[in-house]
């Protein structure tokens, strides 16, 4: 089923960007794009996945890969810490991998049905 939604990102509690787009939400699978991104959201297990042309980006509860297609290589991330916490109104992620500076988060407002 199609939905709206509205998507916030913010840094270390900093407002990055808000984009509203559309996402398929099927069998516990929230799908969207971006310029460049295609995202899936594995809502049941908690999954989230990023991939483009160059990389797949996957972070899970318990780790964070990052493969880079041109090179075939997968590197883990050391994951500092994640919640992931999706009710009926939407979906919050917050990570923060040691790699970062400051902890992400994703917060996704699932609206009306397209």
């Amino acid at each position: 089923m199609n939905k709206n939604i509205i998507i916030s990102t913010y840094e270390n509690d900093k407002l990055l960007f808000k984009n509203t787009t559309t996402a398929l939400l099927e069998d516990n699978f929230l799908t969207y794009h971006t310029d460049n991104d295609t995202i899936l959201i594995n809502l049941e297990t908690f999954s989230f996945t990023k991939s483009n042309n160059d990389t797949i980006f996957k972070l899970t509860n318990t780790n964070c890969t990052l493969k880079l297609l041109e090179l075939n290589k997968t590197f883990d991330i050391p994951l500092k810490y994640l919640n992931f916490v999706h009710n009926i109104n939407g979906i919050i992620i917050e990570y923060f991998l040691e790699s970062q500076e400051y902890p992400l988060k994703i917060e996704i407002i699932i609206g009306s049905d397209i």
